[in-house]
């Protein structure tokens, strides 16, 4: 986890000194949210106070334009959020040194660590929209932190950008601030699934989920969805140890969905092999592949996992972008370190289509983007923020460096795709 937080520090220094990063006690007051060291310091804070990342090259043509960044720096949900920050920051480097928007105006990251506390993160979110005057947010990963700052993005009036957070409750016909990228909703998600045991002819599922809110709703997906009957069994959401619920499920499971319980999807697959169980198929949350590749270890093709994403990894698009993020950082481009790049490229073309770098016009603009990037389909978003027409991939991991980053430790085989998904209605 402190390799993925120096990784982020790098994209800042490549930029030839250009760049800073300070460190905030509290928030800044100034209004712009330009905190930076003149001496281009480097400072990192994982208790919640707020760090300000600038990637300028000169005059910047006006005042800057601040993105909040509440993500989970520390804590279970941490590797989704320092990958999401590295992306984020990565894109917003290359956005600024390609004249940044509106004629020259230099986009600026105000970051704070949620921690994954649903209070805290709603608590950040309001403060750095009173004193950093930020135009749009990202970072929620746990569905309970989504559930509340949906909440108070509609409150605020400022657009919110979720990384994943797909409880099917974060977004509903009153939260028209909010908008899903990095994770459909559970709901469509086992209907992903649903269609991929099918294909495969799999008769015997199951699952283990979480205890809380995207636990439950990947429950009830499972329910609708799947046409056999699918052995579910629900865990605390800090559990550690699963082996009394597997001991419950029959041996012969063909596929197990473990995508229900992200913080135990990597000790759920070992605890699985441990007692003696073969499924053909692990799916998982969606963890960053680095993640699963050093979890796993050399073995990891065997096991079964699969990684979930929206990133088109097979994709020239996303080769591109790897191969630059690895010349220049020194690290392998993964599918959340491309959620984040693609939350900040989607940010700034939402800004220019809106010709304003107001909140609610960044809203609108975001509503009736078509915006094609590093996904299999181009985004756009149904009036209520789900996506639409968008496809999920399922991905085996092998321990094999990509062809865009040889120094990588680990690549992703294509098992399975949707075809494009209907935006999920949403539910008062």
């Amino acid at each position: 986890m402190s390799k993925q937080r120096l990784n982020r520090r790098e994209i800042l220094k490549v930029t030839g000194g250009a760049a800073t990063v300070s460190l905030l006690a509290g928030c800044s007051g100034n209004g712009n949210g330009d905190g930076g060291d003149s001496d281009g310091d480097t400072s990192t804070d994982t208790g919640g106070g707020e760090t300000t990342t600038t990637a300028s090259s000169g005059d910047d043509g006006g005042e800057q334009i601040n993105i909040g960044s509440v993500q989970p720096l520390s804590g279970g949900f941490a590797p989704w959020g320092q990958t999401h920050s590295a992306g984020l920051a990565f894109a917003v480097q290359e956005i600024n040194a390609n004249g940044g928007v509106l004629g020259g105006r230099q986009l600026n990251i105000v970051e704070s660590n949620s921690e994954s506390d649903p209070a805290e993160a709603s608590s950040i979110f309001e403060r750095l929209a009173e004193q950093n005057d930020i135009v749009a947010a990202t970072g929620p990963v746990s569905s309970d932190v989504g559930i509340r700052t949906s909440r108070t993005a509609q409150e605020l009036g400022i657009p919110m950008i979720m990384h994943m957070a797909g409880s099917d409750e974060t977004i509903t016909p009153e939260t028209l601030h909010s908008f899903r990228l990095g994770l459909l909703p559970a709901a469509t998600t086992m209907q992903a699934q649903a269609q991929f045991a099918a294909d495969a002819g799999y008769e015997n599922v199951a699952a283990i989920v979480g205890d809380y809110a995207w636990g439950q709703s990947i429950k009830s997906g499972i329910e609708d969805n799947f046409e056999m009957d699918v052995d579910i069994h629900v865990a605390p959401v800090g559990a550690d140890d699963f082996s009394s619920y597997i001991r419950q499920i029959s041996t012969d499971v063909e596929m197990f969905v473990a995508t229900g319980h992200p913080p135990g999807s990597l000790t759920i697959t070992g605890q699985l092999s441990e007692l003696g169980y073969n499924p053909e198929v692990i799916t998982g949350p969606g963890f960053p592949g680095t993640v699963i590749r050093s979890a796993l270890g050399e073995n990891v093709a065997d096991t079964g996992f699969t990684h979930l994403h929206m990133a088109d990894v097979a994709s020239d698009a996303f080769a591109e972008v790897a191969q630059r993020y690895g010349e220049e950082v020194g690290s392998q481009f993964d599918t959340h370190t491309s959620y984040g790049y693609v939350t900040g490229q989607m940010i700034a073309q939402a800004i220019e289509n809106a010709g304003e770098a107001s909140p609610e016009a960044i809203t609108e603009a975001i509503r009736s983007i078509e915006f094609d990037t590093l996904f299999a389909e181009p985004i756009q978003y149904s009036e209520y923020g789900e996506l639409k027409n968008q496809v999920q991939l399922y991905s085996s991991v092998t321990a094999e460096s990509p062809s865009y980053y040889p120094d990588g430790n680990y690549s992703l085989e294509e098992l399975f795709r949707t075809d494009p998904l209907p935006a999920l209605p949403p539910e008062a």
